[in-house]
């Protein structure tokens, strides 16, 4: 099969066209386009001299583009005279434009991908760290196409406009949400919902309920009418240890009876209604043991890819591996593995949720309420973290058997507004959590 470049010379002509037929079209197609965009050398020299024209504020015509190539010895390398008034009859008007500049840029795009390729399979023959690697090609792909038809500023009054579209729209949307419903009001009301591009990190000493949380996360907003797509990564329990909890919350049915098996008819009214309204959302298990962070990252990509996610929870971080660069410095892993989940929050534009250990330190203070620095292997985790979140029994709580059930929530940093604390009811034998208050119209 023949091997052929990407390029239309006819889309180049009538961009470059343009300019001399309506001079401040250069504007548009300096912001769009780069000399290498262009494929045919001739078609390089003349934007170049042009840009070098439009930057030093000169007029740009016919005359002035050939002068200033006859100047620096360019002109027969830019195809002589004839061709640069060739271009400057080449289109009739300047209506399709953008469409010239998009073949233009497409094309572009398409060389650029083939010569990465090229280099890729080069680099493949000696691939010490698979995962790395991979991570590396993807980056690599999406860096080439990310601004296909982009610039690299937003204008101020686009943005205005934008933002004030954004609050125009939720103002008609009469609730107090911008982001996913968590079903819990009191947090709704500290983020206003998982907000997109947000990392939130969930901390906890074990046998507090950061598990059961996050799945109860997982089925309030999977239960929502708009069925948003999770993916769940479990790194310490299997799919059916996550299914069973899940129904016990859904049903109501005691957890240890469910192992058991030993039901009640009523049970098994309650469990058949339960798969029945999981089956209604989109919830994603991932129980493969995905340790690498850029192997997750990866994963969701691909369901982006296929309008396939609404929110990422990673249960639990200290279980992921960074690349192989920052082995043996637990810290400096860590803090790239925050980082990353950082990045893919903001790239794929959804919230995650990244569970956390709390160290033990915090077990050998009198006051056992949970702080910064009870970050396991912190790094860069409070850095990085939009929102950081503790759950923790008070010890007060666990003498006084009207409290018995109480967990308490501290939201130790806010990006987007006030920390604070509220308190959620547990019910371990359904590793349910439920609101304190009945409403939220605090």
């Amino acid at each position: 099969m023949e091997n052929k470049t990407p390029y239309n010379i006819e889309a180049e002509e009538s961009v470059l066209g343009s300019i001399f037929f309506t001079e401040s079209e250069i504007k548009v197609i300096a912001d769009k386009l780069q000399v290498e965009d262009f494929y045919n050398p001739n078609n390089q020299e003349i934007y170049k001299a042009v840009l070098k024209l439009y930057q030093n504020g000169n007029s740009i015509d016919v005359i002035t583009v050939c002068n200033y190539l006859e100047n620096i010895d360019a002109l027969e390398k830019a195809g002589g005279r004839d061709y640069v008034v060739y271009l400057s009859s080449v289109v009739p008007s300047t209506a399709n434009l953008l469409e010239y500049i998009d073949i233009v840029k497409d094309k572009s795009v398409l060389r650029k991908l083939q010569e990465s390729f090229r280099a890729l399979i080069e680099k493949s023959r000696n691939v010490e760290d698979t995962p790395s690697f991979i991570d590396n090609v993807e980056k690599e792909i999406f860096n080439i196409t990310k601004d296909r038809r982009s610039t690299d500023f937003i204008n101020i009054a686009d943005a205005a406009e934008n933002t004030l579209s954004k609050i125009a729209e939720q103002a008609q949307k009469g609730d107090d949400l911008s982001g996913l419903d968590t079903g819990y009001y009191e947090l709704n009301r500290y983020t206003l919902g998982l907000q997109n591009s947000d990392l939130l990190i969930v901390a906890a000493r074990p046998g507090i309920g950061k598990t059961a949380f996050a799945l109860n996360l997982a089925l309030n907003i999977g239960l929502l009418p708009t069925t948003p797509h999770i993916a769940f990564f479990s790194l310490e329990m299997g799919v059916e240890q996550l299914v069973m909890r899940l129904l016990s919350a859904l049903s109501g049915v005691d957890n240890t009876r469910l192992r058991k098996g030993k039901l009640q008819q009523l049970d098994w009214e309650k469990l058949q209604t339960g798969v029945h309204n999981l089956k209604g959302s989109n919830i994603y298990f991932d129980d493969s043991g995905t340790v690498q962070v850029l192997d997750l990252r990866s994963k969701c990509r691909k369901l982006k890819q296929n309008n396939k996610l609404d929110l990422v929870i990673v249960d639990y971080l200290q279980l992921l591996s960074g690349s192989s660069y920052n082995k043996g410095n637990r810290v400096q892993e860590v803090s790239e593995i925050s980082r990353v989940l950082k990045e893919m929050a903001r790239e794929l534009k959804v919230p995650v949720v990244a569970l956390s250990q709390l160290s033990r330190s915090l077990e050998q203070r009198t006051n056992k309420t949970p702080m910064m620095s009870d970050l396991r292997e912190s790094g860069s985790i409070e850095q990085d973290a939009d929102i950081i979140l503790f759950l923790y029994v008070d010890e007060a709580d666990k003498e006084d058997e009207r409290k018995k059930n109480i967990t308490q929530f501290m939201i130790a940093k806010n990006r987007h507004g006030q920390p604070g604390d509220f308190e959620l009811l547990f019910n371990k034998n359904t590793s349910k959590f439920n609101n304190h208050r009945k409403d939220n119209s605090r």
